[in-house]
């Protein structure tokens, strides 16, 4: 990083130390503060290229990792501009294979703000962000499937929106965004495809491609899918992970017509939820054991109620 006479060397110092070795997560706001700092002082002065996209990453990141802490839309704004203008540049001019972390994390930000504000518009955004982009990155890269599996994801939560809003009498959208769930399932079987056995997306990436299974009434393909990443989540100790998914995997055994499996998944999700305190998932997980004693208590031919789900994580991917 080249000197500027407006900045001193010390905040220089700093900014290369963080872009060498950019924090993997932030224990508060604080952290993320001390590590914006000097990322922020230099922008300025970076002129377009490489280091400029890398720094506005790693703005971006932190920027998300604040928003984790605080809940200040402030920060979730700024994160998907600074997410933006890096995937802006990486597409225009190119730059090293690691940034192209920025294009999924740009769709996760867009995601995660059209959950947090309701905003459609935000999830198009992703879904037309990751159409145009992924084309551009090199086959078999992690990042190109970290991209197909938020692109993924994203395409999922917009046709189940769209079969609530039709549930709600607001039009006949499902037959609008069913091409949705269709390229949901493709380009997630893309993603596990080519993510390795290790990356730490690939939990997540399995329990999607469940979920988008499940609302194609394929419920018994969704549970070998959740199976899966239970397995991934117990192996590398992801405690919320495993919470969720198995949530997921006991509505899937109850849709399945398995109602015993849930009624143990859902008792085992029940204790993992409490056992990290997690008090909101185990509310949502003893409602939905609730509904499956009492589904069990009396005989019943209707079709078992849709339980409640968790959302999939989407971490961030360092650039």
């Amino acid at each position: 990083m080249s000197s500027h006479p407006d900045i001193d060397p010390e905040t220089q110092l700093r900014a290369v130390a963080i872009l060498r070795t950019p924090p993997e997560a932030v224990a508060d706001a604080e952290e993320a503060d001390r590590a914006l700092r000097p990322l922020e002082k230099v922008l300025p002065a970076t002129p377009e290229g490489p280091l400029r996209a890398t720094i506005l990453s790693n703005l971006g990141l932190l920027r998300l990792a604040r928003f984790r802490h605080s809940s200040d839309p402030a920060d979730l704004d700024q994160a998907i501009a600074h997410l933006a203008e890096a995937s802006t540049g990486l597409l225009a001019h190119g730059s090293p294979p690691a940034l192209s972390a920025t294009i999924p994390n740009l769709i996760s930000a867009l995601h995660t703000r059209a959950e947090v504000t309701d905003n459609t518009d935000d999830l198009d955004s992703a879904i037309a962000w990751g159409r145009s982009s992924i084309v551009h990155l090199p086959a078999l890269l992690p990042q190109r499937a970290a991209a197909l599996a938020s692109l993924s994801s994203a395409l999922r939560v917009r046709y189940e929106r769209s079969r609530y809003a039709e549930a709600e009498h607001e039009g006949d959208l499902t037959e609008a965004y069913e091409g949705d769930l269709t390229e949901a399932i493709e380009l997630g079987h893309q993603a596990i495809a080519d993510l390795p056995d290790d990356h730490p997306r690939l939990g997540s990436t399995l329990s999607n491609l469940g979920s988008a299974y499940l609302l194609a009434g394929r419920a018994e393909e969704a549970i070998a899918l959740f199976e899966r990443a239970v397995t991934l989540a117990r192996a590398v100790r992801d405690t919320l992970g495993l919470a969720r998914t198995l949530n997921n995997l006991a509505g899937a055994f109850l849709r399945a017509g398995r109602p015993a499996e849930a009624t143990l998944t859902y008792e085992e999700a029940l204790e993992a939820f409490r056992a990290i305190g997690d008090r909101e998932g185990a509310e949502r997980v003893a409602n939905n054991l609730t509904v499956v004693r009492d589904l069990l208590a009396p005989p019943d031919t209707a079709d078992p109620p849709d339980p409640d789900t968790d959302p999939d994580t989407d971490p961030g991917t360092r650039p």
